[in-house]
């Protein structure tokens, strides 16, 4: 006679690693709960938030928008903010427009030059 082989369980089969979940009831099970999930604990008073979440801590609000305003200006696709945690609110920053500086081609100081040479000549 033919001896057949017995087939184990595959290692990797869903259910060779589970076990059965029991709860249960507690004296109290009303009020605790079996998952409590964690939250940090917000030290600094401002935080730079990109995409509504939360990057770098500050102890200024002035520290925090610079810091904002740096990210902002390098990637103005984002959406960037400072949150104040004691008011649980957000700040949107918006992209800061760089200044310039006089130009002396500008096109006022050219009309200027031809009203005077119009009315000289």
């Amino acid at each position: 006679m033919t001896r057949r082989k017995q087939k184990r369980p595959s290692k990797n089969t869903r259910s060779a690693g589970r076990t059965k979940q029991i709860k249960t009831p507690g004296a109290n099970s009303a009020t605790t709960s079996i998952r409590t999930p964690s939250k940090p604990t917000l030290v600094e008073p401002y935080h730079v938030a990109v995409d509504r979440q939360l990057k770098s801590g500050h102890q200024t609000y002035e520290a925090a928008e610079k810091a904002a305003l740096k990210i902002k200006n390098r990637f103005p696709q984002l959406q960037v903010s400072v949150f104040d945690v004691k008011e649980g609110r957000h700040k949107h920053i918006e992209r800061s427009k760089p200044t310039s500086a006089p130009n002396n081609n500008c096109s006022a100081s050219r009309v200027a030059v031809s009203r005077r040479s119009a009315a000289a000549g």
